[in-house]
């Protein structure tokens, strides 16, 4: 398995290579409209499997570059939540799901939450053995501090899953 994984940051770059066991990573922020060449080069016979939180110009760079029979799990389009209908980045590529025969499918969390404890139950031992590897950035203080976390995870400013440890008065 070969993995690729794409950040906004050289310091997020470095921790997908160095601690998360990535093959290779990219800054997409340096690769401006080149995103389409990027992959190519990191997948020059194409992208078997792409897990998609970002939509927008991504997912359709992406979607060129798929191989036949490709699977794209879409989980999130963090590049479309702040932005109205005109300025939405719509995707031009869609053909190629056709073309090549793409299964491209949406995931939501809450259709999966009866599973929670079969998954701690699966997850948690690979967690213990390091073989599954999270990062919390964990701020603390009180409920007001929430809107400034919201937008540093809006534009990359954490690193791991954002929490917010809340004091109460």
């Amino acid at each position: 398995c070969y993995v690729v994984g794409s950040a906004g940051s050289k310091e997020k770059v470095d921790l997908l290579k160095e601690k998360l066991g990535f093959d290779e990573a990219f800054n997409y922020k340096e690769e401006g409209d080149e995103l389409e060449a990027t992959l190519k080069r990191y997948f020059p016979q194409g992208i078997d499997i792409y897990f998609d939180n970002v939509g927008g110009k991504t997912l359709d760079a992406v979607l060129v570059n798929m191989r036949d029979h490709g699977r794209i799990a879409a989980c999130g389009m963090i590049s479309q939540y702040n932005v109205g209908v005109e300025e939405s980045e719509g995707v031009q590529n869609l053909m190629q799901v056709v073309l090549k025969r793409i299964t491209l499918k949406g995931f939501n969390v809450n259709d999966y939450i009866h599973l929670y404890e079969d998954y701690l139950d699966y997850v948690l031992p690979y967690i213990r053995q390091g073989k599954i590897v999270y990062m919390q950035d964990i701020a603390q203080g009180h409920l007001d501090a929430a809107p400034s976390l919201l937008i540093g995870l809006f534009s990359g400013r954490n690193l791991g899953k954002q929490l917010l440890l809340w004091f109460s008065d």
